[in-house]
């Protein structure tokens, strides 16, 4: 078993930190904490219990792999105190459940265009078909990645940000035709032709402003969730009309 030494706080209590069980206690204080990296986790169900999270996000829970630095740093959400100690007894246990419900929520929206970001002229199988799997699937901090091969993988995590990057140039180019608002995700405020478009967790997001952006970065669940209300009111008038 991987060993990864947890640090979870829960939403609205700051200064809560609790450690895996067998690991020494850090000595660091809550303000040294390892922050979180990668995407946000933004599934909205708990990955021990099963059940839905709640509004408020549930139990945060920061990542920080000893022997696996690629698990330093990614935030997994959990329902209750109950299944955050489950989490801290045996992080690596549940890794791959949560890798999987990522690569079920993200394949449908993972750019077709996108091939291997190491070999640039490997195409990959169409995501959204039935052999979207057919490839090498990896979850770097909470973002699906697809690869022509498992060689490929070493080269990724030599530098992940920058395959990082094109995959979130891929995915602003193919979601921004069917973007679902017309307004600042934040303030509701227009648009000018300065205004930035970026990733949250594998979702195209645009804000009027770089201001609005940075908040958009500390609520990403809301942002998101606007988001999928809009798109999902999108689909009610097209079928309606």
């Amino acid at each position: 078993m991987r060993r990864i030494k947890i640090i979870s706080r829960l939403i609205g209590a700051a200064g809560f930190v609790a450690v895996a069980a067998g690991l020494t206690a850090p000595t660091t204080s809550v303000s040294e904490a390892p922050k979180q990296q990668g995407a946000p986790y933004l599934l909205d169900v708990c990955p021990i219990s099963g059940r839905p999270l709640p509004e408020d996000g549930g139990v945060v829970v920061i990542l920080e792999g000893a022997s696996d630095s690629t698990q330093t740093g990614r935030e997994v959400r959990v329902c209750c105190n109950g299944c955050k100690g489950k989490m801290e007894k045996d992080p690596a246990k549940h890794i791959g459940k949560i890798d999987e419900l990522i690569i079920a929520d993200q394949l449908a929206r993972y750019p077709k265009s996108m091939g291997c970001p190491v070999m640039d002229t490997k195409a990959l199988p169409d995501p959204t078909g039935p052999e979207a799997r057919e490839c090498t699937l990896i979850v770097y901090k909470n973002r699906l990645v697809r690869f022509c091969c498992g060689k490929c993988t070493k080269s990724f995590y030599k530098d992940p940000e920058k395959y990082i990057a094109k995959l979130d140039a891929a995915a602003i180019a193919e979601q921004k035709s069917t973007y679902p608002l017309t307004t600042c995700v934040s303030t509701g405020g227009g648009f000018k032709e300065s205004s930035p478009w970026f990733i949250v967790g594998d979702r195209a997001v645009r804000t009027c402003c770089g201001g609005c952006k940075g908040k958009v970065m500390k609520n990403p669940r809301a942002a998101v969730a606007k988001l999928d209300a809009a798109t999902a009111k999108a689909k009610t008038d097209k079928t309606s009309g």
